[in-house]
């Protein structure tokens, strides 16, 4: 008899007869899962936040974008701009969507990688390249926030971390790719940044309508790690709908896994509505070949709902919405303050600026909020409280 079916069995005996979860390409999350998704935020998406959505249902998880051409040439630049950890990426139960052809009989295929970090700890030495975090030898690896599956449908997946890059030529971005490659899940081509100084730079949305440039990119990279190594771009909606076209013709062709599409146009602010309609344009233009993911104005859970429904993608980003509530993609309609708590405790441990952790700390504190409590691994975000001791 299955402990499963013990209703006397207690929650550390339930988890202890858990399966290992699915390790997905991101193209296979985003096809049979249809994942919650962090975006790409300029100093705000490194590992403290990164590490705190994959608490809440944030299935994929994005860096801030890193220019490649100084990430690959410099470790100075390698150092500062990332770092993660074997613990960041969240482990959950998820259910196929409807029309996927997974069924949860657990043979997605593995993520390509080169020489995980996980995989032979004693190749590493002190000055690695990358800031790299392993968990005191008394923690426990992530697992799922309940032991239960939801329904019999739902199968163990564990999330993705993709790494950004802003890139103007293909050898740079396929050397930070190869560079970053051991650490992270994937990469992404940005190609939407809509500052004035990456456009002139000849990144971000630079690359708009430069369809050709980013398909031998596209090709440099795979040509560099392989086919099953993830690719995908980010992109905004064009004004005029034929140069959004050529662009994801352009990527498609060169193999790209999946497609981000930012519903605003290079001009526009964040304070325009987003433009639902730009982005099934996009998604249908596509024409099934690759999964979506759709991104702006998600503020709320009802939002979500909205931009799968009007939109067609699998996946949906949020930006700003997470800033304002990391528990979002849980669908709590303001920040929770467990969120909170967790928030300075991975940031204590990891290392965030010391005067603001500092001022932050002190602050909170003031108000009676009690961060100091252990955090575990086990985090069951709808409760908000950790399900197991670390220890």
């Amino acid at each position: 008899m299955s402990i499963h079916s013990d209703p006397d069995a207690s929650e550390s005996q339930l988890y202890s007869d858990l399966p290992a979860p699915l390790h997905l390409p991101p193209s296979e999350l985003l096809e049979h899962y249809e994942p919650n998704v962090l975006a790409p935020l300029v100093r705000c998406s490194k590992l403290p936040f990164r590490h705190l959505t994959s608490l809440y249902e944030t299935h994929i998880t994005h860096t801030p974008m890193m220019l490649a051409e100084e990430f690959s040439r410099a470790q100075i630049a390698r150092v500062s701009d990332f770092s993660t950890s074997s613990e960041e990426r969240g482990v959950y139960w998820m259910t196929p969507s409807s029309g996927s052809s997974s069924k949860g009989n657990g043979k997605g295929k593995e993520a390509v990688r080169v020489n995980h970090p996980d995989d032979d700890c004693s190749s590493h030495s002190a000055d690695e390249l990358i800031t790299y975090y392993r968990p005191p030898s008394n923690t426990k690896d992530r697992l799922p926030p309940s032991p239960t599956a939801p329904n019999r449908d739902s199968v163990l997946v564990r999330g993705n971390l993709i790494a950004q890059f802003a890139s103007p030529n293909a050898k740079s971005l396929a050397d930070a790719a190869e560079l970053i490659s051991p650490y992270v899940d994937g990469i992404d081509l940005n190609c939407g940044c809509p500052q004035r100084w990456a456009y002139n730079e000849g990144i971000g949305c630079a690359l708009l309508r430069k369809p050709e440039l980013v398909r031998d990119m596209v090709r440099g990279v795979r040509q560099r790690m392989g086919w099953g190594w993830s690719v995908s771009i980010k992109i905004r909606i064009d004004p005029d709908q034929k140069q959004t076209e050529t662009l994801i013709r352009n990527a498609l062709s060169a193999g790209i896994s999946y497609l981000s599409i930012h519903g605003r146009t290079r001009h526009q602010p964040s304070t325009d509505p987003v433009n639902l309609e730009g982005i099934k344009f996009a998604v249908e233009t596509v024409k099934g070949e690759v999964p979506c993911t759709g991104n702006g104005d998600i503020w709320s859970y009802e939002d979500v709902v909205t931009m799968r429904e009007k939109t067609g993608v699998k996946g949906v980003m949020a930006a700003r919405g997470l800033l304002a509530n990391p528990a979002l993609f849980c669908n709590y309609p303001s920040t929770p303050s467990h969120a909170v708590s967790q928030f300075i405790s991975l940031s204590t441990s990891y290392g965030l600026i010391f005067p603001f952790s500092t001022a932050a700390i002190d602050w909170l504190e003031s108000r009676g909020l009690d961060w100091r409590k252990d955090r575990s691994t086990i985090w069951d975000a709808r409760r908000g409280r950790g399900v197991l001791s670390t220890v």
